[in-house]
């Protein structure tokens, strides 16, 4: 019973240690990272929205960024690149973006 209870604790110290280094992707209404700022969205691969949004920044450490001009991730793509943790990146691919992908 004894080994259960620290396994658990163990997992669970391991999991929050992995949720809390993850990157997170978030988009803006400005230009400059700044204007209305939108969720803080976990980089793990789902499709998320981009719509009203002109520029973003990854939190916690580079990540590979595609954005597309369709919603749900279809349409023309945009592969932005791993980018550096923290740095503001304007999107102006002259063509509205609708969603994007972190990872």
């Amino acid at each position: 019973m004894r080994f259960t209870s620290r396994f658990i604790f163990n997992a669970a110290v391991l999991a929050l240690a992995s949720y809390a280094s993850a990157q997170t992707f978030v988009a803006f209404s400005g230009d400059t990272c700044n204007g209305d700022e939108g969720a803080d969205v976990v980089c793990n691969g789902d499709c998320g929205s981009f719509s009203g949004r002109h520029s973003f920044h990854v939190l916690g450490s580079s990540a590979s960024v595609l954005l597309f001009e369709g919603d749900g991730c279809t349409g023309e793509g945009f592969n932005f690149g791993t980018e550096t943790a923290g740095e503001c990146i304007n999107v102006n691919t002259g063509t509205p973006i609708s969603s994007f992908i972190c990872g």
